[in-house]
C-alpha cells in the first residue's frame, strides 16, 4: 500500500492532453491547490524515446511555471492495459488470503503470473462471513517501459495506478453517499475526541462537521423528515470518463464496502470523433479535423434542434461527430446491461461524464436523452474538497488526476501500486527510516557494551598474539628445513613412481629384446655389449669371426621393422686374435633405430607390441 503524505500531485498524461493536480492534505481535509493541463504537442513519426523526452521536458516545465514545489507524484495507465477482477473468497490471515488470491489469480489472469505485477485490495462488511477483493494485474514489460518515462520526469514517484480506479477515487470521495454516511457516522459517534480515539482517519474530520450541520437541522422544522428522506434506497451511479483515446468506465458496488463494482475500458472517444470528421469532410490532418471539432461541430441531440439561438455549426462534421457519440452510448449500454446481469448487479441510476470530450456541445444532454437515465458532468459537490481560486473553465477533465492525488495523500478508498518491487522495497526503507534509525542506534549501543565486557579479553588476545609471534619465529627455520625434505621426498617419490610404471608397463622387456638378438645372432658372432637409449636408440658391440656374421644378423634384425644404419669396425680390416675363439675377429658396433622407449615401443615378432611410458632420459646397459 501507498503511505500518505501531505502533499502529492496526480499527473494524468494522455494521448492529447497532460493534466496535473496538486493536492495537499490539510485539517479540514484535502485541498486543491493547483489544477495544470497542456495540450501535448509533439513532432509525428518520433521514436518512443524521444517522445518519452519530450513529455518529461513538458511535464517540468508546466510544474515550474506553476512553482509546484512537490515532487511526489502518482501516474497511472490506461485501463486497457489492466485485468481487474472482483472476488469474494472467505475472511482469512493475512498469509492465508496471500495464498488464496495467488490461486485464484492463476485460474483467471490470461497471462503467466511470473511475467505480471499483481496487486490486491481487501474490502470488508460487517454481517458477512466473506471479503471482498479487488484483484489487477498487468504485464511487467508494460510498467518496465512505463518507468522510463516517469525516470525522466525527475519526480518522486509514490505508486503507478489506473486509470478507472484513480476516477472512481475521486466521484467516491466526492459523492453524495459518501458525504451522508460521513454525516451519519458522525452523529452517531458524538464528539470528533471519540472518534480520534478509535483511530479513524481524515474522514472523522469531515463527520464531525457534518453531526454539527446534521445537530443543527434536525432541531428545525421538518428535520425529521429530511433524515427519513435519507435513508431512502442507495443511489447507484455510473463514472465515465471521456478522453482522446480512452473511455473508461467504472461503477460503484452497492454496500458499505465502498469499493468498485465494475470496471472497463473501451478505445473509443475523442479521436475516434477526429477521424470521423476527417473521412467525412476529406482532409487530410487530423489536426484540423480536432479544430473542427472543438469549433464548429456540435452533437445532433433534440436540445439542439430546438435552441433557437445556437451558433451555426458544420452539419457534417456534427453527423460525424453525432454518429460516434451513438457508438460510446452502444458500448455504455453493454457495459451497464452486462453489470446488471452479475450476481450482485443492479440498475444504473444516473450517469456522471467527466473527461475532455465532454466539453462537446450538447454531448451531456445527448446521452442522457439516449440512455434514459439522468447525465451530468462532473464538478465539486462538497466543500470537504476545497477548490482552488482559480478554477479551470473545464472541472471534469481533471477527474482522474484529482483521483490519483487524492491516493498519494492518503484519501483513496482503492489503492493501487504497479511500482516495481525493487523500488517498492527502498521506499519501504525510507518511510520506516526512523524505525531504522532506532534499529542502527540499538545496534551501536550493543556494540559498545560488548567492547566495555570484553577489554580483558582483548588485552589476553594481544598478549597470546605476541607469544604465538615469537613461538613462529622460533620455528620457522625448523620450518623451513621441513620444506626441502618434503620437497626431496616428493622428488624421490617421482622417481619410483617412473621406475614403477616401466615395472608395471614390462618388466622383461629387457630379456625378450635380448633373446630376440640371440635368436637372430649367428653362431660365430659374439655380443659384448647392448645400450638401450630412452630416445629409441640401441648400440650392440662385439666380435665376429666374418663379415658374412655381422650382415646376416643385421638383416635378421631389419625383418623386426628396425632401422639398422651400417656397422662400424674398429680394426677393419684388420682382425684381432681373440682368446675365447683362440682365432682372429672383426670388432664390430651396430646401431640400431626404434620408438623411443618412453613414447613408442619395441616390436616383437608374433607378439603384442610392449608400450614404455614415463621414462626418464638415460640410457640402459648390459654386459653380457
Amino acid at each position: 500500500m501507498t503511505a500518505a503524505v501531505r502533499n502529492c500531485v496526480g499527473v494524468d498524461i494522455g494521448s492529447d492532453w497532460i493534466r496535473v493536480a496538486n493536492l495537499e492534505m490539510t485539517r479540514q481535509g484535502p485541498r486543491v491547490l493547483d489544477l495544470l493541463e497542456e495540450r501535448i504537442e509533439l513532432e509525428p513519426d518520433l521514436t518512443e524515446d524521444k517522445r518519452f523526452i519530450a513529455l518529461a521536458k513538458q511535464l517540468q516545465e508546466m510544474l515550474k511555471r506553476a512553482k509546484v514545489r512537490t515532487r511526489n507524484a502518482i501516474f497511472c495507465v490506461p485501463g486497457q492495459s489492466v485485468f481487474v477482477r472482483r472476488i469474494r473468497l472467505p475472511r482469512a490471515k493475512p498469509d492465508q488470503m496471500n495464498r488464496m488470491v495467488r490461486y485464484e489469480a492463476r485460474q483467471q489472469i490470461p497471462f503467466p503470473l511470473d511475467k505480471t505485477i499483481m496487486e490486491y485490495q481487501v474490502f470488508e462488511e460487517e454481517g458477512l462471513k466473506e471479503v471482498h477483493v479487488l484483484l489487477v494485474a498487468i504485464k511487467r514489460d508494460f510498467i518496465n517501459n512505463f518507468m522510463k518515462l516517469i525516470r525522466r520526469t525527475g519526480l518522486k514517484v509514490l505508486a503507478i495506478s489506473v486509470s478507472s480506479i484513480a476516477l472512481y477515487n475521486f466521484h467516491e470521495f466526492n459523492s453524495l453517499r459518501h458525504a451522508a454516511e460521513a454525516a451519519a457516522e458522525a452523529a452517531a459517534e458524538g464528539n470528533g475526541k471519540a472518534a480520534r480515539k478509535k483511530g479513524l482517519s481524515f474522514g472523522s474530520l469531515f463527520k464531525k462537521k457534518a453531526a454539527k450541520e446534521t445537530a443543527t437541522a434536525v432541531a428545525e422544522p421538518g428535520a425529521e423528515e429530511a433524515v427519513a428522506t435519507e435513508a431512502e434506497p442507495e443511489q447507484i451511479q455510473a463514472f465515465v470518463n471521456l478522453g482522446a483515446s480512452l473511455m473508461d468506465l467504472a461503477i460503484s458496488k452497492p454496500g458499505s464496502a465502498h469499493m468498485i463494482g465494475f470496471v472497463r475500458s473501451v478505445p473509443l472517444a475523442g479521436n475516434e470523433m477526429d477521424r470521423a470528421i476527417r473521412d467525412k469532410l476529406r482532409i487530410e490532418k487530423m489536426e484540423q479535423a480536432r479544430q473542427i471539432k472543438e469549433k464548429e461541430v456540435s452533437v445532433l441531440s433534440t436540445e439542439f434542434e430546438m435552441d433557437e439561438d445556437a451558433p451555426q455549426v458544420n452539419i457534417e462534421a456534427s453527423e460525424a461527430a453525432t454518429s460516434v457519440a451513438d457508438r460510446i452510448i452502444g458500448e455504455l449500454r453493454r457495459s451497464l446491461d452486462f453489470y446488471i446481469s452479475q450476481p450482485d448487479g443492479v440498475a444504473v441510476d444516473s450517469i456522471v461524464l467527466s473527461g475532455g470530450l465532454v466539453r462537446l456541445t450538447h454531448l451531456v444532454d445527448y446521452i442522457e436523452e439516449k440512455m434514459g437515465i439522468p447525465v451530468v458532468e462532473a464538478e465539486p459537490l462538497h466543500d470537504k474538497l476545497r477548490m482552488p481560486d482559480a478554477m479551470p473553465e473545464h472541472f471534469s477533465g481533471f477527474a482522474i488526476a484529482i483521483g490519483l492525488a487524492l491516493q498519494g495523500i492518503g484519501a483513496g478508498q482503492n489503492r493501487v501500486d504497479f511500482l516495481p518491487e525493487d523500488i517498492k522495497t527502498v521506499r519501504g526503507l525510507q518511510e520506516r527510516k526512523l524505525e531504522v534509525a532506532g534499529m542502527i542506534a540499538m545496534l551501536i549501543v550493543i556494540i559498545m557494551m560488548s567492547l566495555n565486557v570484553g577489554l580483558s579479553q582483548i588485552q589476553q588476545s594481544r598478549e597470546d598474539e605476541k607469544k604465538y609471534a615469537e613461538m613462529i619465529t622460533k620455528y620457522k627455520a625448523n620450518a623451513d628445513l621441513v620444506t626441502q625434505a618434503i620437497k626431496r621426498h616428493d622428488d624421490v617419490v617421482k622417481s619410483v613412481d617412473s621406475l614403477k610404471q616401466l615395472a608395471d608397463v614390462g618388466r622383461d622387456y629387457l630379456l625378450k629384446f635380448m633373446k630376440l638378438l640371440v635368436e637372430r645372432r649367428p653362431p660365430e658372432m659374439l655380443i659384448d655389449n647392448i645400450i638401450l637409449r630412452s630416445d629409441g636408440i640401441v648400440v650392440i658391440s662385439g666380435k665376429a669371426r666374418a663379415i658374412s656374421d655381422i650382415n646376416k644378423f643385421m638383416d635378421g634384425l631389419k625383418d623386426l621393422n628396425m632401422i639398422v644404419f651400417e656397422p662400424k669396425f674398429s680394426n677393419w680390416p684388420d682382425q684381432t686374435i681373440d682368446p675365447r675363439f683362440n682365432s682372429a675377429m672383426y670388432s664390430y658396433t651396430i646401431t640400431l633405430k626404434t620408438l623411443p622407449l618412453n613414447k613408442g615401443r619395441i616390436r616383437f615378432v608374433g607378439e603384442r607390441p610392449l608400450i614404455y611410458k614415463n621414462i626418464q632420459p638415460g640410457s640402459v646397459g648390459r654386459r653380457r
